[in-house]
């Protein structure tokens, strides 16, 4: 591994252990390089606690296990939650991960209540799953549900229950048919009127026929993800067919607009959260490929990722410990003006999970550990 990349996860981990001094309670996002902070773990709980476990993976402290235990328990606040269908970025780092590292049978409920709220949100009529119960936000769903639904997989293979799995699947295969479109661009929002006729939108990116860069982050990773539990090719070629798009239309620095409406727009922000999402799933894809006996797809998509990781180093990795969190440049919702130029705790920890594929790359105990 490139010795800038050990350098930048050994700071990475300074700023985390920084962070657990001083936080009382989940980080979600920064507003004027503070943390916005809430009790319950908003979407973005998991993410924390799956911080602290690598970082108690990387030192092996078991107060460190002890303390990411903690924060994970905290979300028990969450296991009768069916409002949202983030079930596994709640659940996922945190107790997944958790229970891989521990195998504590106290994750196990977490889990499975996760895979019972996403269950709560899921809609027949179209085969998805609807994003927010909040009024207003009937009849959507969006492409970053993808992510979510390994926690349906694994649920099921722990309770013997194949419905669980068969809703994982057919849910990703319509995921597939109306978010993915024929140039492997993806809508963000998938939704639908009265009569369940099904029609591609946005909520967070310019247009509803522009592709919004972590949209298309969470596709690619989620696509490969959900090959690594079911096996199933198709899943697969989607997922890098979805990468291949995604690195064609980076910026020249390997860095995202935050639409790539704006590619190469000097004008227009970067998302660097979306960065952390993709460089993670490409290296997703390049363990996925080394697995396949197909060395040359590997190393391609491990140089890619290693790009796109080396550019948010030099350009965004953290100057000060009090301010921001370990990746700066985010955007979190730039039609809403929410979060422009900051840092989200996803951004902060796919990063650290990209370096840490990369940096255990011929070692594979990311492949049963990481959900």
């Amino acid at each position: 591994m490139d010795q800038s990349f050990i350098q930048a996860y050994d700071k990475g981990l300074k700023k985390i252990d920084y962070m657990k001094r001083t936080l009382t309670g989940f980080p979600h996002i920064t507003k004027n390089a503070q943390w916005l902070i809430n009790q319950n773990g908003h979407w973005t709980g998991g993410f924390w606690t799956g911080q602290l476990w690598l970082d108690a993976l990387e030192t092996g402290d078991e107060d460190l296990k002890k303390e990411a235990k903690q924060w994970a328990m905290r979300l028990k606040c969450r296991m009768d939650d069916c409002t949202t269908h983030d079930q596994g970025f709640i659940f996922g780092p945190s107790c997944v991960l958790g229970y891989r590292i521990t195998k504590d049978p106290e994750f196990l409920p977490l889990i499975h209540a996760g895979a019972e709220n996403m269950l709560r949100q899921y809609v027949p009529e179209t085969g998805l799953i609807q994003a927010w119960a909040d009024s207003g936000y009937e009849g959507i769903s969006i492409v970053d549900t993808v992510m979510n639904l390994p926690i349906l997989w694994i649920s099921g293979e722990r309770l013997d229950d194949p419905i669980r799995k068969e809703i994982c699947v057919g849910v990703a295969r319509n995921i597939q048919k109306y978010a993915v479109r024929k140039d492997y661009s993806t809508y963000h929002v998938v939704k639908w009127d009265t009569e369940f006729r099904i029609s591609g939108d946005t909520h967070q990116g310019y247009s509803a026929e522009s592709c919004w860069s972590r949209g298309q982050a969470w596709a690619l990773y989620g696509f490969a993800n959900l090959y690594r539990y079911t096996g199933m090719e198709e899943f697969f070629d989607t997922a890098v067919r979805l990468a291949e798009y995604y690195w064609g239309h980076l910026n020249e620095d390997k860095l995202p607009a935050w639409d790539f409406t704006f590619q190469n727009n000097q004008e227009m922000p970067i998302d660097a959260s979306a960065a952390s999402i993709a460089a993670s799933g490409m290296a997703l894809i390049a363990e996925l490929f080394y697995i396949k006996n197909n060395k040359e797809a590997a190393d391609l998509w491990g140089s890619r990722a290693d790009a796109i990781l080396y550019a948010e180093t030099e350009k965004c990795l953290y100057k000060d410990l009090e301010r921001y969190g370990l990746i700066e440049h985010a955007v979190v919702d730039y039609p809403h003006g929410s979060g422009i130029d900051e840092s989200a705790e996803y951004g902060d920890y796919y990063y650290m999970e990209g370096l840490y594929r990369r940096k255990y790359k011929d070692v594979w105990r990311v492949q049963k550990l990481l959900y």
